[in-house]
């Protein structure tokens, strides 16, 4: 179901030590097919969508990105995570503001006839 080739083409373009902007782009490339997918499928594939999904930490950045660079790993790709733990570790307050965003309100009218 998911485009193996973009992001491993991708990830063969890409230095060994992969910092945090290389995740981002392989971030956003796992992103593109797999919202496309959930559009076919009407739903979010999120946790189904490729094999490296049982690998994913959703409590960091780029979560896909992370997940995929293991799986390669695993199957015995030179590769190495070069951004850190704080470069990877989502903000509180980002989290924060999401969260506690204030709610807007959309007010409809109803149109009378005139008599």
């Amino acid at each position: 179901m998911w485009n193996s080739e973009a992001p491993l083409k991708l990830l063969s373009e890409m230095p060994a030590h992969l910092n945090i902007d290389n995740l981002r782009e392989i971030q956003q490339i796992i992103d593109v097919d797999k919202y496309k997918h959930s559009e076919i499928f009407k739903r979010d594939l999120c946790g189904e969508y490729a094999p490296f999904c049982e690998l994913c930490e959703k409590h960091i950045k780029y979560p896909c990105a992370v997940a995929y660079v293991k799986m390669k790993q695993s199957e015995g790709m030179e590769l190495e995570i070069a951004a850190t733990e704080e470069e990877l570790s989502v903000e509180e307050e980002e989290t924060a503001e999401t969260l506690e965003a204030p709610k807007k309100y959309i007010r409809i009218a109803i149109a009378r006839r005139k008599k």
